[in-house]
């Protein structure tokens, strides 16, 4: 499978427009507009995803920390249990520390056992524990691996 790696700033319309798209049909907590639009004037954010679109995952990078926050992570429903998850993650961290990043963090609902899974077989490690951290009231864990 072919992975992209782009700063989010230098993708083209069509591609954010895409990942916008999945982001509000299948994303428990979308980003609005004005977000996607924020983030695609940083220089902050990098992108990776599947070359029919149709996973991804989105990173704000610290490069001064040599941290990167996973920020989204998403896989298409009808692509999932392909292993398009563990394969775009395991290569956005080998991107991650080849453009010199240590450590990558996330926070994810502390009820999506899938997730939590699939994390934890990628190398995260639970670090902390947020109570009611996401604007629905649910609480999160704070995972990090190092790369």
């Amino acid at each position: 499978m072919i992975i992209h790696s782009l700063s989010l700033k230098d993708c083209s319309m069509e591609v954010v427009e895409k990942i916008k798209i999945l982001d509000q049909q299948y994303f428990p907590f979308p980003w609005t507009d004005q977000q996607w639009a924020e983030a695609v004037n940083k220089n902050s954010f990098h992108l990776f995803f599947n070359q029919n679109l149709s996973s991804f995952i989105l990173f704000s990078l610290s490069p001064a920390e040599a941290l990167a926050h996973l920020v989204k992570i998403l896989v298409d429903p009808l692509e999932q249990q392909k292993g398009l998850g563990s394969q775009i993650l395991g290569t956005s961290h080998q991107n991650l520390k080849l453009l010199g990043f240590e450590r990558t963090f996330l926070e994810v609902e502390s009820s999506n056992q899938a997730a939590l899974k699939l994390y934890d077989r990628m190398g995260y490690k639970k670090i902390h524990f947020k109570k009611k951290f996401y604007s629905n009231g649910a609480d999160a864990h704070i995972m990090e691996k190092h790369l």
